[in-house]
């Protein structure tokens, strides 16, 4: 599973795990329930600063959100190994909000 679907699938399941709607998720995080919707539908990207947001609101730590319990449940992929996937992958996308950061004070 790629790291967007499976951030996409753990916001989903650490929401509805905690029995909230999309619209007190919003509320919690300050922000829209349109927001929300676009996020866990594949077409809105958030910021590092707001997975922690929504971490916090779902009152979990941030890297569970990226977590793939199903791959270290089956053997797939050792906890050690997932970790270093993680974070090459977070790395990456860390690399590419600075890029287009410094893109738009350029401007």
């Amino acid at each position: 599973m790629d790291l967007e679907r499976l951030f996409i699938f753990n916001l989903k399941k650490w929401r509805k795990n905690r029995g909230l709607s999309q619209k007190t998720l919003a509320e919690r995080c300050d922000a829209s329930h349109s927001y929300i919707r676009q996020i866990e539908s594949g077409k809105g990207y958030p910021s590092f600063a707001f997975i922690k947001k929504l971490a916090d609101a779902l009152n979990i730590e941030p890297y569970l959100l990226f977590f793939d319990e199903t791959a270290v449940k089956s053997g797939r992929v050792m906890p050690s190994e997932q970790i270093q996937t993680l974070k090459t992958a977070l790395l990456k996308k860390v690399a590419r909000d600075i890029h287009i950061t410094f893109e738009k004070l350029e401007k």
